[in-house]
């Protein structure tokens, strides 16, 4: 787990154009200790995590290496309270079938291509309906 949290911590410090100094500054620690977290040689506090993925704007789950998914929608409770048996049956679906990690990764590209492929299987079965 620490070797994926290595490279997801330089990838984001990259993707963002920190240098190493400016995130030691920002997480108020030496310059040294942030590049062990960097190279595997020291593991941060579990504050310094929290620090991190604010910093990023991803969750800690996807630092650590526990998701793909750098920053889940927070639903709340009642939310998620809201959603029917059919609804979660389908989400249920989508997660043991492995399509909804897949679209996890790149959620509102792939949800896009999957509106436009639904519309057009849908307009298929409402013109074999007219058929019929």
């Amino acid at each position: 787990m620490m070797l994926i949290f290595q490279e997801r911590l330089k990838g984001l410090r990259e993707e963002y154009e920190f240098k190493q100094e400016e995130m030691a500054k920002k997480l108020n620690i030496s310059t040294s200790a942030y590049g062990y977290y960097e190279q595997g040689r020291n593991e941060p506090s579990l504050e310094t995590i929290k620090e991190i993925s604010a910093t990023f704007n991803v969750s800690t789950d996807y630092l650590l290496g526990l998701t793909n998914v750098k920053n889940s929608a927070n639903l709340s409770a009642d939310e998620l309270n809201h959603l029917t048996y059919e609804e979660l049956d389908s989400i249920n679906f989508l997660k043991q079938s492995k399509l909804l990690e897949e679209i996890s990764i790149a959620p509102k590209t792939d949800l896009h291509r999957l509106e436009r492929l639904w519309h057009f299987i849908k307009n298929e079965l409402d013109m074999e309906k007219e058929q019929k």
